[in-house]
């Protein structure tokens, strides 16, 4: 499945929300603007390359390309004039149009892994990649994480990192250190003047581990967590918003049945 067809999907996933609104103005893609059908593919393209990005990233992305096409803020959606109700800033928007970011980043998001099991052609993504373990010694990159949130240690089941004290420093990789720093109100990034020793790095496979070691560490890990925490994990991990009605149970069962397919990653 390459970008148009992810773009499509996306589409035709928004018009029909659109309907269920109310709002049935939203054309089939087939009968879509150019404008209309390029602002889906720059949104696909901006997710495949930051998969981290978040839905409020989303909206930025959109309304920066409008802004800088002419468009304004207005009441009703006009296209002749260009103005759109939604060109506020992401913590302006009401519910259901924040909603729409959220399905648009998870439809792309859920097709490149779709597309990642299909023969390779232009536009398609890799499926989350399996980490080998780094032998004990080598040097890899690595950046600095403080722990600054408000209890005096933290114990990371989420993420395996390890216990942290209040304010201590941690090298850890580039992967876990984007995970990590996404928890803003508990990690801040600092500076490490050099690349540290592997056995000094939490990897999310250690050194010495086969990737089934590393796969029953994880489905071990996941035995604990609440739904909460399992849904997190999903997302962070292999990129999958677990549907949140799903019972504790079964949202476990999914997360495993991630593992088990894609391996520690």
């Amino acid at each position: 499945m390459n970008r148009e067809q992810i773009a499509q999907v996306a589409h035709e996933v928004n018009r029909a929300y659109c309907a269920s609104l109310g709002d049935t103005s939203q054309p089939a893609w087939a009968d879509a603007p150019q404008w209309q059908r390029e602002s889906a593919l720059a949104g696909v393209d901006m997710h495949l390359k930051n998969p981290d990005a978040s839905p409020e990233a989303s909206h930025l992305n959109w309304y920066e390309a409008k802004l800088a096409d002419g468009w304004v803020y207005g009441e009703v959606k006009d296209t002749e004039k260009k103005e759109h109700p939604c060109m506020v800033p992401y913590e302006e928007l009401p519910p259901e149009q924040k909603a729409k970011d959220y399905l648009f980043r998870g439809v792309v998001h859920a097709l490149a892994g779709v597309a990642a099991a299909e023969p390779p052609v232009e536009g398609n993504v890799s499926p989350p990649a399996f980490h080998p373990p780094i032998p004990a010694g080598q040097s890899v990159p690595a950046q600095g994480v403080r722990y600054i949130g408000r209890r005096e240690t933290h114990d990371d089941t989420l993420y395996g990192s390890g216990t942290w004290a209040q304010g201590q420093v941690k090298p850890v990789s580039a992967a876990l250190g984007r995970r990590l720093l996404r928890h803003r109100d508990v990690f801040e990034e600092v500076e490490l003047s050099d690349p540290v020793v592997a056995g000094a790095v939490v990897q999310p496979v250690k050194a010495g581990e086969t990737p089934d070691e590393a796969s029953q560490a994880l489905r071990d890990q996941v035995q604990n967590m609440d739904k909460a925490a399992l849904k997190e994990f999903a997302q962070t991990h292999y990129r999958v918003k677990v549907d949140g009605r799903l019972s504790l149970t079964d949202t476990r069962s999914h997360v495993i049945q991630l593992i088990d397919r894609y391996g520690a990653n």
